[in-house]
């Protein structure tokens, strides 16, 4: 009898030892996914920068724009796999992510060829997108945080 309680009271701290160590790691690993809009943020800042730069320099390299879009598209739709195969993404940041790839999808996409000619129309909507997303906080010498709160209000203030 004594034998058989020693194996319930081990299976039973063994139990609440790898419970435990679950529950830290899956926090953890929320916490990592949301992390990885640190990257997203990254890349909003550098198109702010490089549309910038190209309205500096008479849209020399217009194309520079687009690949970074692209790139942004890219973080979007890795985001969203990422959260979706982990099963770690909320349905708010889903909403988030398909938002900003909604907003992202009216600007022109990247053909592959380096010498892309914007007209006049697409150079202000560019123009106006680097207004906005310095005015949200994602601008050269701005900090942003990488929690996915503040993401989401910067999100929301963009789109709005």
């Amino acid at each position: 009898m004594k034998y058989k309680k020693g194996i319930i009271i081990v299976s039973v701290l063994v139990n609440i030892i790898l419970f435990t160590y679950v529950y830290l790691n899956v926090k953890h690993i929320k916490d990592a996914y949301s992390h990885l809009s640190f990257g997203l943020q990254g890349d909003l800042v550098q198109l702010e920068s490089t549309i910038d730069y190209q309205i500096k320099n008479n849209w020399q390299e217009a194309n520079m724009v687009l690949e970074k879009i692209e790139d942004i598209r890219e973080d979007i739709n890795y985001l969203m796999v990422t959260g979706k195969d982990s099963g770690l993404m909320s349905k708010s940041q889903e909403n988030d992510l398909w938002n900003l790839y909604r907003y992202f999808s009216k600007y022109p996409t990247y053909t592959g060829y380096p010498n892309t000619n914007l007209n006049n129309n697409q150079k202000e909507e560019l123009t106006k997108l680097k207004d906005d997303l310095r005015a949200v906080g994602w601008g050269m010498n701005l900090g942003y945080h990488g929690d996915w709160d503040s993401f989401s209000m910067r999100i929301d203030a963009l789109i709005k």
